[in-house]
C-alpha cells in the first residue's frame, strides 16, 4: 500500500502545502513566505519521513496481528464478519494484489492508513513549523508559538479532510455493483 498511497500524497504536496499555508497565515498571523516556507519544508519532511514511517509501524501491527491470530486460533476459519473487519483494519499496510471484483480494497486500505499517516504528518509538521515560525533563530518564542500546535493540528484535519473525502469517493466508484 505504501507504493500506491506515496505516489498520491507526493502528487499533492504542493495543494497541500498551499491549503496549510493560507490555514497557518490566518491562525498564526505571519507572513505569507514565511507561513509557506514552513509548511513546504514541513510537509516534505512529513511526507519523505512520517508517511513510510507510519506505514511501517502499521506493517509491524499488521505482523503482529497475524502472527497472533496463526498462534491463538491455527483453525481460523475466516467466518465471523467482525473478525473479519477487524482484521482488515489492522492490516491494511499490506494487501493482496485484488481481484477484478475487489478493487475497492485499495481505498477502503487506503481510508484506513489516512488515520495514522495523519498521526505522523500532524507530529513532524508541528516539529518542523514550531522550529521554523515559532522559535525563530533559537531566539525566544514569538506570539505564534503557543498557538502552532493547534494550528498545524487543524490545518491537517482540513487537509486530511479532503483527502479522506476524495477517497471515499474513490471507494465508492469501486463498490461492487449488486
Amino acid at each position: 500500500m505504501l507504493f500506491t498511497t506515496w505516489p498520491a500524497m507526493s502528487a499533492l504536496l504542493i495543494p497541500i502545502v498551499v491549503i496549510e499555508g493560507f490555514l497557518c497565515k490566518k491562525w498564526l498571523a505571519i507572513t505569507t513566505r514565511d507561513a509557506m516556507k514552513s509548511n513546504a519544508v514541513s510537509n516534505l519532511a512529513s511526507t519523505v519521513i512520517g508517511i513510510p514511517l507510519a506505514w511501517a509501524l502499521m506493517l509491524g501491527v499488521q505482523f503482529a496481528t497475524m502472527g497472533v491470530v496463526e498462534w491463538k486460533f491455527p483453525n481460523y476459519s475466516g467466518n465471523s464478519p467482525i473478525a473479519n473487519a477487524v482484521l482488515f483494519l489492522l492490516s491494511s499496510a499490506w494487501i493482496a494484489p485484488p481481484s477484478q471484483n475487489s478493487l475497492w480494497l485499495i481505498p477502503a486500505a487506503t481510508l484506513v492508513l489516512l488515520v495514522p499517516f495523519f498521526l505522523a504528518s500532524y507530529g513532524i509538521e508541528y516539529l518542523v513549523v514550531r522550529y521554523m515560525v515559532g522559535e525563530p533563530e533559537g531566539g525566544p518564542a514569538n506570539v505564534a508559538f503557543p498557538r502552532v500546535r493547534i494550528a498545524v493540528r487543524n490545518a491537517n484535519l482540513v487537509t486530511y479532510g479532503l483527502m479522506f473525502i476524495g477517497t471515499a469517493a474513490w471507494l465508492l466508484t469501486q463498490l461492487p455493483h449488486r
